[in-house]
């Protein structure tokens, strides 16, 4: 999907926090073409910083999650942040950046039955509203 974006607005304009999984040419042309910072948030404040009064589109892929905190996706990769790490992401890009548009992805609500990751989404999006008024 992301190579799909970076076709419309090339080189430079592509963030990517917290991936861990991929094959190895996806891997190849993040390296080469977006600034990807795997399995964290470090370097998210710089990052910031560096987009700030520039406009932004924010995806987020609840996958980020470790799975045992949400189970509910199709794609559960162990080593994900916790969900106050991605609170506090969530708040610093939201509350300072100029977000023109935004989603969240990746919950697929039939893999957990317990409704956690349900619940887990909705409590993310309602941050993100928050962080954005």
């Amino acid at each position: 999907m992301l190579r799909r974006c970076w076709e419309l607005v090339g080189d430079g304009h592509i963030f990517q926090f917290g991936i861990r999984s991929g094959d190895r040419d996806e891997f190849f042309f993040a390296d080469e073409h977006t600034e990807m910072h795997k399995f964290s948030f470090d370097g998210l404040e710089q990052t910031v910083e560096k987009l700030a009064g520039k406009n932004v589109y924010f995806t987020l892929d609840l996958d980020v999650l470790d799975p045992s905190i949400f189970p509910g996706t199709g794609t559960p990769e162990a080593g994900g942040v916790s969900f106050e790490e991605l609170r506090k992401a969530i708040t610093l890009v939201c509350s300072k950046l100029n977000i023109v548009g935004c989603d969240v992805n990746e919950l697929s609500p039939t893999y957990d039955q317990s409704g956690v990751s349900t619940a887990v989404a909705c409590k993310v999006i309602r941050e993100m509203l928050l962080a954005l008024s």
